[in-house]
């Protein structure tokens, strides 16, 4: 059982190397995702710009197209003023009140839907930019990835290989553990009890009788509360 420890943590410290070799290009990756992702909802908020900026542009329109209905009739209520009779001029007074108390709101009106629309305008040049920059960027970390690659292929290959002969000489239930406990522990299977007697990896208290096997290391323990394998800390010094 001993031979199957010694090679399951010499499997563990293969596998460290070979994160470690590939962490740069995995966060190069995540970096990348990250970026489209972003460039992704740039995108959605421009459409949603965009759709927002001709609703306005055609409100802005109706606005514009009722100031100069209403300028129209009174240019026609003042001719008006001009003509009638005095006892009629109080009523049309009262209406090119009204007509003016509407240009005014209408212009106000697009007054703000100008400065609105330019508002949107300059958002919509600067999420362009972004996008641009945000692009070239993905171009230069794609390329430092392709880079890296070749620089760490030759090294990747030997560990693997290097990973694939000591498999070999570890029995396939042991093996199967710890490639279990791999995927679910975050690529940690192997590890120790503390002084304080806890596992070093889920921070559970470990039985006396079981430290005590741990130490003999003989024997093939494995950690009740995170189910990683537990060797003595002297053996993963060497």
């Amino acid at each position: 059982m001993f031979e199957d420890l010694k090679w399951l943590i010499e499997l563990q410290k293969i596998d460290n190397q070979i994160y470690q070799l590939t962490s740069e290009e995995r966060n190069t990756d995540s970096m990348i995702t990250r970026m489209k992702h972003e460039i992704e909802e740039l995108t959605l908020n421009r459409v949603k710009l965009i759709r927002k900026q001709r609703e306005h542009l055609e409100d802005k329109e109706t606005y514009s197209a009722d100031i100069l209905d209403h300028k129209r009739i009174l240019d026609q209520k003042q001719i008006d003023l001009d003509n009638d009779k005095k006892t009629k001029k109080e009523h049309i007074k009262r209406e090119v009140k009204k007509l003016e108390k509407a240009v005014e709101v209408f212009e106000e009106r697009v007054a703000e839907l100008t400065t609105e629309i330019k508002r949107q305008e300059d958002e919509i040049h600067d999420i362009d930019k972004n996008v641009i920059k945000i692009e070239k960027k993905i171009k230069t970390e794609d390329k430092s990835k392709k880079g890296m690659s070749k620089d760490s292929a030759k090294a990747l290959e030997k560990l693997i290989k290097k990973k694939e002969k000591v498999e070999k000489s570890i029995r396939t239930p042991f093996l199967n553990h710890y490639n279990r406990i791999m995927r679910i522990r975050n690529g940690i299977a192997i590890t120790f009890v503390t002084e304080e007697g806890l596992c070093n990896g889920c921070k559970i208290h470990i039985p006396y009788q079981l430290q005590q096997k741990v130490k003999l290391k003989d024997d093939y323990n494995i950690c009740e509360g995170c189910g990683r394998i537990l060797v003595d800390v002297d053996m993963l010094k060497k």
